[in-house]
């Protein structure tokens, strides 16, 4: 199995996400929201981005419009948690940082998701319609069926 995006396993992959969701609060729902996420928008590192500085950057494709987002209307408090944690200092970050950073990537999608009113869900169709909705958007061309075989093929039938 090839992975890109920095990655060295999969198992690593889901380390991060569970280091990330435990810093900088989460439960069991949000950690599959984002492993969802990951297997839908690279197969958990395994489908690589010709593109490392623009649209769709790291392991959970970013863009500019998110990273400005969180830059502009995330939380200090969330930042201070990333600086004492990871040694990362959000509000200077740049989109292609996380092109090949797995653990910035992941920081982001954390803080992305944070940005989020309504909680990650706790059941896989609703996880499909939560990621259409927040991540991939209406301008998206993803669909929660996409979500749905990605998650199956990537992270398991039982996931």
């Amino acid at each position: 199995m090839n992975l890109h995006y920095g990655l060295t396993s999969q198992n690593q992959l889901e380390e991060l996400a569970r280091e990330v969701v435990i810093g900088l609060g989460g439960n069991e729902n949000v950690y599959r929201q984002m492993m969802g996420t990951c297997a839908t928008e690279t197969h958990c590192g395994q489908y690589p981005d010709d593109n490392p500085e623009k649209l769709g950057v790291g392991v959970y494709q970013h863009d500019q419009i998110r990273i400005d987002d969180i830059q502009q209307e995330g939380e200090q408090r969330h930042f201070d948690i990333v600086k004492k944690l990871w040694g990362y200092n959000i509000p200077t970050i740049k989109l292609a940082d996380l092109a090949y950073d797995p653990l910035l990537s992941t920081i982001c999608a954390r803080l992305g998701y944070k940005r989020i009113p309504e909680n990650c869900p706790a059941n896989i169709l609703d996880q499909a319609i939560y990621w259409k909705k927040y991540w991939n958007t209406l301008a998206g061309k993803g669909t929660m069926a996409h979500y749905l075989h990605c998650v199956e093929t990537y992270l398991g039938e039982d996931w």
